[in-house]
């Protein structure tokens, strides 16, 4: 508020102020603005019978009419919707210049020359208009005083369409942001009540159901008016003090996404995964958490973990018997190279022992070292892709670049079965005539991950087609151990084949 001058009658400021704290009171409590509007110049109106007053508000430079009952309708109409400008009357050069503009004698101002034949045909005869500015100091409405006479303001005058029109910026920055609340609210509770997705609002502190939508509704099972008044331990299956310890994580942001087991009404659990974050509601802190039945993924993957742990018996099964397979060649193509004279016929003989001893070293590493609890990387994978590469008769180009890294044996094996997988595949699948068949492997750190790069210089293919159930188990077999080391896969197929494999460290570290 500004200072006021020590002059002005204490009686009549004392009015003033009487009535304006009437104004911020229905202010405060949100009427309607046209409502305060009207009631502001109503009181001035009031605390001097002699003034004529009106608000004018400005929307996209036009004047537009916020409040003049006084004021004859067939002068509101006439300047209802004028652009505002430099000599457009006290109020439209007011609102143009940002300044206050006090006119004496409408008959003989130059700022009214085009509308001053329909002030004095309704008996107005001074305007002085004070601009109304926002927060920002836009300029989004003026207060006006008419006289039904030549008339110059007075000090009071002057101290009364300042303050006014204070007030009324108070009313319509109030107004706006009022209405802008209430629109964000309605968007709010549209998204929350339509939404497909469950969603629970919860207390983080009791754990009480605040709100619930009507897809909650449906999936739990529950009516709204019983389940918005529960507790969500009544629905998860974690005991008391653990749940109350996610509640709190996501509460203070350190933890979003949650795995649980819900109880629906019929008594069917359900596995969930919750997204939960928290946002303000009425002067406190609720979570938002989106719920999402994973039920029937849950058992998809428990299927196809099955399915890859039966796999993997089988083939320690079958890589045993092969094991046990290549000791036998492996003897009787030594005793054939002991008792041979041939030089040339003993030298081939022990080229194929070696090899067979190199296969089968790799069989020991894989599936006989289980219970060892770290196995090197490079000393894995080298073998076994020049082993791979040794199985087809035309020349390939192999460029290794393995880092000293430690598995367990767990992650080797799968990631060994990856390499199989996709290298056995650019052997078939990426030889053309034009280029030399060249293949990259490439395993190295950064921070706590490790990367495998596969890439050949074949012409590519299309990673989602072939990853479809109808394009063979490879490539998903890729995939389900990908996910299952916690890695995440990258493709590139477009000109050339290239696989990027990320997976966390957790238990491997650098030797």
């Amino acid at each position: 508020m500004k200072v006021r001058n020590r002059n002005l009658d204490p009686e009549r400021i004392a009015d003033f102020e009487s009535f304006r704290s009437g104004v911020l009171e229905k202010i405060v409590k949100n009427s309607p603005l046209k409502k305060i509007l009207n009631e502001i110049v109503a009181g001035i109106e009031t605390l001097n019978p002699s003034l004529i007053c009106t608000i004018v508000l400005i929307e996209n430079s036009k004047i537009k009419i916020g409040a003049a009952p006084s004021l004859p309708k067939i002068y509101n109409d006439a300047i209802e919707g004028i652009l505002i400008g430099p000599e457009v009357g006290s109020c439209g050069t007011a609102a143009y210049t940002g300044k206050r503009i006090i006119v004496e004698d409408i008959s003989k101002s130059p700022l009214w020359k085009k509308y001053k034949e329909i002030a004095l045909s309704v008996g107005l005869y001074s305007c002085w208009s004070e601009p109304i500015r926002s927060h920002t100091d836009d300029v989004v409405g003026t207060f006006a005083m008419y006289h039904r006479e030549v008339a110059s303001p007075t000090e009071f005058d002057i101290f009364i369409i300042s303050e006014t029109a204070d007030l009324v910026s108070i009313a319509i920055e109030k107004s706006i942001t009022s209405t802008k609340l209430l629109e964000s609210e309605k968007r709010f509770r549209d998204f929350f009540e339509k939404n497909s997705s469950v969603i629970l609002i919860i207390d983080p502190l009791t754990g009480d159901i605040i709100d619930a939508n009507e897809s909650a509704v449906l999936f739990y099972g529950y009516p709204h008016e019983a389940l918005s008044k529960m507790n969500i331990e009544f629905i998860n299956m974690l005991n008391h003090d653990d749940l109350k310890t996610e509640r709190m994580s996501a509460l203070n942001e350190n933890k979003s996404f949650f795995s649980f087991s819900h109880k629906l009404a019929n008594g069917n659990i359900k596995q969930v995964e919750i997204f939960s974050t928290p946002i303000k509601s009425d002067n406190r802190t609720v979570l938002f958490s989106i719920v999402h039945d994973v039920t029937e993924r849950k058992i998809a993957e428990e299927k196809v973990n099955a399915l890859l742990s039966e796999k993997e018996m089988i083939l320690r099964e079958v890589h045993h018997r092969i094991k046990n397979n290549m000791t036998i060649l492996n003897n009787l193509l030594d005793l054939q190279a002991n008792s041979n004279e041939n030089e040339a016929v003993k030298t081939s003989l022990k080229e194929a022992t070696s090899r067979i001893k190199t296969m089968s070293v790799l069989y020991d590493k894989l599936y006989t070292e289980k219970d060892n609890n770290e196995l090197q990387l490079k000393d894995y994978l080298e073998p076994l892709t020049n082993e791979i590469i040794s199985l087809f008769p035309y020349p390939v180009q192999l460029n290794l670049n393995i880092a000293n890294l430690k598995l367990t044996s767990d992650q080797l094996r799968a990631i060994g079965i990856i390499t199989n997988e996709l290298l056995t595949n650019s052997l078939k699948y990426s030889r053309n005539t034009a280029n030399k068949l060249e293949i990259q492997i490439k395993v190295w750190q950064e921070g706590d991950c490790f990367y495998l790069f596969i890439g050949d210089n074949g012409n590519g293919f299309n990673f989602e087609l072939a990853n479809s159930e109808n394009q063979g188990f490879g490539l998903s077999l890729v995939t389900m151990l990908t996910k299952q080391i916690n890695g995440e896969l990258s493709f590139n197929g477009d000109k050339r084949t290239e696989y990027k494999f990320k997976f966390p460290l957790q238990k491997l570290k650098s030797i």
